[in-house]
């Protein structure tokens, strides 16, 4: 009989704790016993690898944490090396455990059960290593059954429950993102950030810089970058509307502009030099706006009683910012990962700028941004 770890639904009430975990396989603590009955139902001889991969699977799908990842293989809390490869991953907690119990089985009265048992679940900080919460999942079924001779079903029914046990209990935990930092960066109100000059991924279309004129008034035209003007939208301007969204949003104690693209190791020391704690980097890879005509140019009166042609106008603008990352000068560690963008699609008069939605679709863009870094930080200076 074969057999493999299908994908089954998890439906947990979870708190969004806004960490990356990352989970080791599971150490096999199973008896011999255990791994005799498995064998028959051709099961790996070693399940934590499997049985790891589930966890992660049903994780996801619970949406307890804001990223999970699975790793290639146990990871030991005491060794220093292990944890700052973690850190280096962009994961803040790591779980890790020992598969106790995984079977299934019948008698001739149509009894079954099936079994499993996760003992000595740990959740640690990779940031500081601390122990931020252990404990155990089990899930027994035990039942009559019409149909015996599926032993190995109980104990897939028998793991999914003890999965969903385990989501569940730590979803009801508070883990603190204060937490997860060393002491002496007990809360990012403190921090000095700097926010760098996105990259500029745009396509040559988007930076062009021809004046388009618009079919239908002669008048109506879309600067694009380059072009003279003071409303021209510079790629540069990304970085001064996050100055000022962040300083309004109070996340942090000090917020600069650093006039740099890009990240390496050296530029990081330098900052930290500098008294710089903690850096913004982004990549903008839209920021466009069109305008056409709604209706075929012809003329028609107007209230003058001369002739003209119709002000309205399909607007639309687009702005995305990816792989924004808060990355930290002294360790080089990447400590939030996001991306947001903000379309806009509406008609406008023969007067309104396109460059107006361009601001507008930024500013809404950097809002979404501001917002989940305001969720991601502490709350309060509480030590």
């Amino acid at each position: 009989m074969s057999y493999s770890l299908e994908d089954s639904e998890i439906f947990v009430a979870p708190r969004p704790h806004f960490l990356n975990l990352a989970v080791a396989v599971m150490e096999d603590g199973r008896s011999s016993e255990e791994k005799a009955w498995a064998s028959r139902f051709q099961l790996p001889s070693d399940l934590s690898d499997s049985v790891s991969d589930r966890i992660v699977r049903h994780l996801r799908a619970s949406s307890v944490f804001s990223q999970v990842e699975t790793m290639p293989g146990p990871v030991d809390p005491n060794s220093s090396d292990n944890i700052r490869e973690l850190v280096s991953k962009g994961a803040d907690v790591v779980l890790m455990g020992e598969l106790l119990h995984y079977y299934g089985r019948n008698d001739p009265d149509r009894r079954i059960e099936g079994h499993v048992q996760f003992a000595n679940l740990k959740l640690y900080s990779t940031h500081t290593g601390q122990l931020l919460w252990q404990g155990t999942a089990d899930k027994l079924i035990q039942r009559q059954e019409k149909n015996p001779g599926r032993d190995d079903f109980y104990a897939v029914e028998a793991l999914r429950g003890a999965i969903n046990q385990l989501a569940i209990r730590l979803s009801g935990q508070t883990f603190s993102r204060a937490q997860v930092y060393p002491s002496e960066r007990i809360t990012m109100r403190q921090w000095r950030v700097g926010v760098l000059s996105p990259e500029d991924l745009r396509s040559p279309e988007e930076k062009s810089t021809t004046v388009r004129k618009l079919e239908g008034d002669r008048d109506y035209f879309l600067y694009s970058e380059d072009n003279e003007g003071i409303n021209k939208p510079r790629a540069d301007a990304v970085s001064d509307q996050w100055v000022r969204k962040l300083k309004a949003a109070k996340i942090y104690g000090s917020v600069l502009i650093i006039t740099a693209r890009g990240v390496t190791p050296e530029k990081l020391r330098e900052w930290s030099e500098e008294g710089v704690d903690a850096v913004l980097a982004s990549q903008l890879s839209r920021l466009s706006a069109s305008v056409t005509p709604s209706y075929p140019s012809q003329s028609f009166p107007i209230w003058s009683g001369g002739m003209g042609f119709r002000p309205i106008f399909k607007a639309t603008a687009l702005t995305r910012l990816q792989d924004v990352q808060l990355i930290d000068t002294r360790s080089g560690q990447v400590l939030w990962k996001g991306e947001a963008e903000y379309g806009i699609d509406r008609s406008v008069k023969r007067w309104e700028s396109p460059v107006d939605l361009l601001r507008e679709s930024l500013s809404k863009t950097l809002d979404r941004l501001v917002n989940q870094l305001s969720q991601y930080s502490p709350s309060s200076d509480e030590k």
